[in-house]
């Protein structure tokens, strides 16, 4: 047991590191005398982003680009983006004919529905923020770090790790549906590119167009 530990130490480690994060996010108590909203932030920005960071360029001294944040390969990025956000929507729309839910309950603010430079600020810095915090944990750290040496199967695992994870948090929503979607679009986005980068670039894309979506046809 020790010799395969010692052999896949950094194996074990990663995933040691990434279910104590997500653990830390999922046991987390608020305060009640503090935001919620900006408690979660915090957390978020901590276990999300500042350990994977720290992790990769502290503990393994490794680049933040084993974490996918690189150039990747353009070419193979943006056809894989091309390719996953026609299915993605298709299942989208398909959920909105079976679930009518799932329009009635993806609701907006009004501040949001009526003023368009807080729907500008709310997808260009809150969803775009929300989007990279999980690109860089689940895409970056799960699946380009930890699960990078089993291949195809990384975009797979990724995806189910997301779903666990949200399904323990207790707190599901409509409102996150198109983020689940995603998820294991995103991954493969991620997987042929090689880089974070496009994956985050196609998850806002695909998150966009469900609140414009949503916004002008319901």
């Amino acid at each position: 047991m020790l010799e395969l530990f010692s052999k896949h130490r950094k194996f074990f480690v990663t995933g040691i590191v990434v279910f104590s994060s997500l653990m830390f996010l999922l046991v987390f108590q608020e305060n009640k005398n503090i935001s919620a909203v900006f408690q979660g932030f915090v957390v978020g920005i901590a276990c999300l982003l500042l350990i994977p960071m720290f992790y990769s360029k502290i503990v393994l001294e490794e680049p933040l680009s084993n974490l996918g944040l690189k150039s990747g390969r353009f070419l193979s990025g943006i056809l894989s983006i091309i390719f996953v956000l026609p299915i993605a929507c298709g299942i989208e729309i398909a959920l909105t004919l079976w679930f009518p839910v799932f329009h009635e309950q993806y609701i907006f603010s009004r501040l949001i529905q009526t003023n368009f430079l807080w729907f500008l600020f709310y997808e260009l810095v809150l969803s775009s923020a929300l989007l990279f915090l999980y690109e860089i944990f689940f895409r970056g750290l799960v699946q380009m770090l930890w699960l990078k040496a089993l291949g195809f199967w990384s975009v797979g695992l990724q995806a189910i790790l997301f779903y666990v994870f949200f399904l323990l948090k207790e707190d599901f929503s409509w409102q996150k549906v198109p983020i689940l979607i995603f998820a294991p679009f995103a991954g493969y986005v991620a997987y042929r590119s090689k880089s974070l980068w496009y994956s985050f670039g196609a998850s806002w894309i695909f998150i966009f167009l469900t609140d414009v979506f949503f916004l002008t046809y319901y």
